[in-house]
């Protein structure tokens, strides 16, 4: 007879500790919880620069970084280039062909930074996406181009890995 009021004593307070830890962890899950932080709307892009089309011989390299916000569509951009073949005539942003960013004030040197903001429509945000976007560095030899980098995500600050989509 002992063994059965122990029994049922035992599962008494089995069962109540089970109630407290539900309730417990039922109350922690509320809709105002601060504890995560609210994901960001930020993405990040890069592209390594290469010769423009099989025509071009050139030693020049560099980068174009990019962080994009998908709320106000402003892209933050900074382009570095090494080596060009003769000066920069031009540089500009191209979504799958036409130009949408000229950029203008740029160093015409055969190595150098530079850095700007440019807003988005819908249609180009959905195209850099895509990986539609990319930078081309024109100079006095290649007025064509001599070199473009395309725009990859490489991830966001939110902890969404690369892909598409931003």
């Amino acid at each position: 007879m002992k063994t059965i009021d122990f029994l049922l004593k035992t599962k008494s307070y089995l069962a109540l500790v089970a109630i407290v830890l539900a309730c417990f962890t039922l109350s922690s899950c509320s809709d105002d919880d601060n504890s995560n932080p609210t994901p960001s709307n930020m993405v990040n892009y890069s592209g390594n620069f290469v010769k423009s089309n099989a025509e071009v011989t050139t030693s020049a390299s560099g980068t174009t970084t990019a962080t994009f916000n998908t709320t106000t569509r402003e892209l933050t951009f900074k382009l570095t280039w090494t080596s060009l073949g003769s000066l920069p005539v031009g540089m500009h942003f191209h979504d799958n062909g036409p130009v949408i960013i000229p950029i203008e004030g740029f160093s015409a040197i055969l190595g150098g930074t530079f850095s700007g903001k440019a807003t988005l429509t819908a249609e180009q945000a959905t195209d850099l996406a895509a990986g539609k976007i990319y930078s081309q560095i024109h100079t006095v030899n290649y007025p064509g181009g001599e070199v473009i980098a395309t725009l990859t995500k490489t991830g966001s600050s939110n902890g969404n890995p690369p892909g598409n989509g931003y």
